[in-house]
């Protein structure tokens, strides 16, 4: 039986490049000095940023956030649109947080072009409120002042992969 292989790069390599990047090093000093992690993502990556906040709660001493059920993604995207609703399910968490709080507390993006406004907007709003922010991105993209690490795939699926893996090392 002929069957195709599934496109991919190497992971490994990917892997090293992002690891050896200031904005890594910045990323992973970021999240060492953060108690509060909260991750959005569209999509697969939703699915990523849910499993990352999982096991960052269950192996480190940190608390880690996603809204990853689809009741409250319809029910806070009912409310307002698409556009906000990571923001305001942002606001909902950090409104409740003393400033010392939120400076000790950190937003992930998990985006496969690294441009998705609605996560851009609530990384910007989150920079805004002093909390630590950073983009993983599948493109090698810059966004003015929000700390984003590149993984350079031509591929949805390589960049949900590596983006699982970079969860892995931040813990």
């Amino acid at each position: 039986m002929d069957f195709m292989k599934l496109p991919t790069e190497n992971l490994d390599t990917l892997f090293e490049c992002v690891l050896n990047s200031s904005e890594w090093k910045q990323a992973q000093k970021d999240f060492n000095d953060s108690e509060i992690i909260f991750i959005i993502g569209n999509g697969g990556n939703l699915a990523v940023a849910d499993h990352g906040s999982v096991d960052i709660t269950r192996l480190s001493k940190k608390l880690a956030v996603a809204p990853g059920s689809g009741i409250l993604a319809t029910s806070i995207i009912g409310d307002n649109c698409i556009d906000t609703w990571f923001t305001n399910w942002l606001n909902a968490h950090i409104e409740k947080l003393t400033p010392q709080q939120l400076r000790r507390s950190m937003v992930i993006g998990v985006s496969s072009s690294g441009t998705a406004s609605n996560i851009l907007s609530c990384l910007q709003h989150a920079s805004t409120s002093e909390m630590k922010t950073l983009m993983i991105s599948g493109r090698n993209v810059v966004n003015e002042g929000i700390n984003t690490v590149g993984i350079g795939t031509d591929y949805y699926h390589t960049g949900e992969v590596v983006s699982l893996l970079l969860f892995y090392q931040l813990i």
